[in-house]
């Protein structure tokens, strides 16, 4: 029985780590959980920057729109960390 509980955590924990977004800039790479400070080192300045605002109107934090290779890379940060990233296809 202690065998089965400790293989399901361990299941739970890899499918944790493997949803983790990541995205490649160059060289480097960028994934969640990173400051907002690396992202901007590694990708530079966004093309677009867009804030995301509280139910109550306040600063959550901002999505920033990087065009890479007919693509666009949107990455949502917040409270300073990389919370998500997600590409499209234009």
């Amino acid at each position: 029985m202690k065998r089965a509980v400790v293989a399901l955590v361990l299941a739970s924990l890899s499918v944790t780590v493997a949803a983790a977004d990541t995205y490649r800039f160059g060289s480097q790479v960028v994934s969640t959980g990173d400051s907002e400070g690396r992202l901007r080192q590694v990708a530079g300045k966004p093309d677009r920057e867009t804030p995301i605002e509280t139910r109550r109107g306040g600063l959550e934090g901002y999505r920033l729109e990087y065009y890479r290779r007919g693509k666009s890379v949107q990455i949502e940060v917040i409270d300073g960390k990389v919370a998500s990233i997600s590409q499209l296809e234009n």
